[in-house]
Parts: structure tokens; C-alpha cells; sequence
């Protein structure tokens, strides 16, 4: 079980709940903390989900420890940028590219983010709440 107090030591600014923990800033710093093996060893990112809330897009990073059995959900609040966790996890990869391309999200430190399922030429990011919903076959076949 994740020790909490230890956690909010080092990170004064989390919000802890039994199900997950709400960092306003520094996702790059606390999941490093959580991965390293002094501490609870979440050696495996299992996924990155993006909700848009309108104001804000919301990120949940699911991490797992093989060592405990256990997940654990760190979730945060961006509006355009967020830091890239690829430098700690490589499966990372392929989450940020799909959400950079379907809510616009651009995370700084990876080098390679680009579309994943929209061709390069599209306008937009569908999933956002305040995309467009105009006929997207003439934007489509603009390419």
C-alpha cells in the first residue's frame, strides 16, 4: 500500500484520495518518485486517458506495480501543454500521440509527438468539445 504521508512530504501539493492522486503540477517529478524502487516501484504505465471538461482537458495516468500488485491513478489538470513521461516510460508513447492528435495536447519533452489517426492536413482535434462538427470529408480530401 502506497504511504501517503510520505507522498506528501515530498509533495506538499497532492491531493490524495483513496482512489487516485490530484497533482496540480509536477506529473513529470511525482511519477518519477513513484517508480523508483525506494519507494513503491509503479514500474509500469498502463495507459494515459484525456477527458475534456470544457475549461480544462483532464489526464489520468494509470500506473501499476508488479512488485505489489497494485494501481494507482495520478490525474491532472491541463489546458494545452503537459509534460511528456516518456523519459520514465515508453509506453507513454503512443497515449501522448493519440491524445495530442484527438485534443490538441502537445507534451514537451517528446520529440517525436505527431497524428496518429487523422491524416497531417487535418483541421482540429475531434474529441475536444468545441471542435467543429462541419462535413469533415471536404476537409478530408483537402490533402
Amino acid at each position: 500500500m502506497i504511504n501517503t504521508d510520505l507522498l506528501k512530504e515530498y509533495f506538499p501539493d497532492v491531493v490524495v484520495n483513496e482512489d487516485y492522486i490530484f497533482v496540480s503540477n509536477n506529473v513529470f517529478e511525482i511519477l518519477s518518485f513513484l517508480k523508483s524502487k525506494n519507494y513503491v516501484d509503479f514500474d509500469i504505465l498502463s495507459q494515459i486517458i484525456a477527458t475534456d471538461y470544457s475549461e480544462f482537458v483532464q489526464l489520468t495516468y494509470s500506473l501499476y506495480s508488479t512488485v505489489n500488485n497494485e494501481f494507482l491513478y495520478i490525474i491532472t489538470n491541463v489546458n494545452t501543454e503537459a509534460t511528456s513521461v516518456v523519459k520514465l516510460y515508453k509506453s507513454a508513447y503512443f497515449d501522448e500521440c493519440e491524445i495530442y492528435d484527438m485534443f490538441g495536447i502537445k507534451f514537451i519533452g517528446n520529440d517525436k509527438l505527431k497524428r496518429l489517426y487523422m491524416p497531417e492536413s487535418w483541421k482540429g482535434h475531434p474529441l475536444l468539445k468545441s471542435y467543429s462538427n462541419t462535413d469533415e470529408r471536404l476537409v478530408w480530401n483537402n490533402d
